[in-house]
């Protein structure tokens, strides 16, 4: 009987211990698996205890805390994939809205307020101020949303008939918020854009 009550007791300091050091963990993982341990550990005290409340919460933390590991796995895991390889750009199309622009237009100048990301599906888009152009299935405007001044970094025209698909900067946040890889990809876009502007822009200076 004496045993019996020791182990008991040894349960419920385990149980606290492990509740104790959770405090101290600052990644997600070590913090999970520490909660799971002392779940397991409350649930042997509550049973050889026969205290119902304890042992009824901790049954049901232990799934809880056992399904939040595995989310962020998945989590770091699509972090992962995201970082590994480019997401498919026509998966935003269904969310966005198609235009067809006659050649010579301006979609937006150097300055303008930048709430529109863009994907060419037809046509040629031509930044004028950087002396380069792009090409269809390319996105454009990615980088004025991402400013502190929301502004447009150049003027883009089209350099023949265009078909475009346009994302509002409220949908944008919407979808990245749902989609972390969609916010890598972007993020590395704009950097490589930005990196591909200035480029454009020394050479494009050079050359007048």
């Amino acid at each position: 009987m004496m045993d019996y009550a020791f182990w008991t007791e040894m349960a419920l300091w385990l149980a606290s211990a492990l509740v104790f050091a959770a405090f101290f963990m600052k990644a997600i993982l070590p913090l999970r698996a520490i909660a799971i341990a002392s779940n397991i550990a409350f649930v042997v005290y509550g049973l050889a205890a026969e205290n119902l409340p304890i042992f009824v919460l901790h049954v049901a933390l232990l799934p809880l805390n056992a399904l939040r590991i595995f989310q962020h796995l998945k989590l770091i895991q699509t972090v992962r994939n995201a970082l590994e390889h480019e997401p498919k750009i026509e998966k935003l199309i269904p969310f966005m809205t198609r235009y067809a622009i006659p050649s010579g237009t301006t979609v937006f100048k150097l300055g303008d307020r930048a709430e529109t990301i863009y994907l060419l599906s037809e046509g040629t888009i031509e930044f004028t101020e950087l002396g380069v152009s792009l090409g269809p299935q390319m996105i454009f405007g990615e980088v004025g949303p991402f400013l502190v001044d929301k502004s447009r970094t150049a003027t883009a025209v089209c350099k023949t008939d265009c078909v475009v698909f346009a994302l509002s900067e409220a949908r944008l946040k919407e979808m990245v918020i749902k989609e972390p890889a969609l916010g890598l990809f972007l993020t590395k876009l704009v950097a490589q854009r930005l990196n591909r502007n200035v480029l454009a822009a020394r050479r494009h200076s050079d050359g007048n």
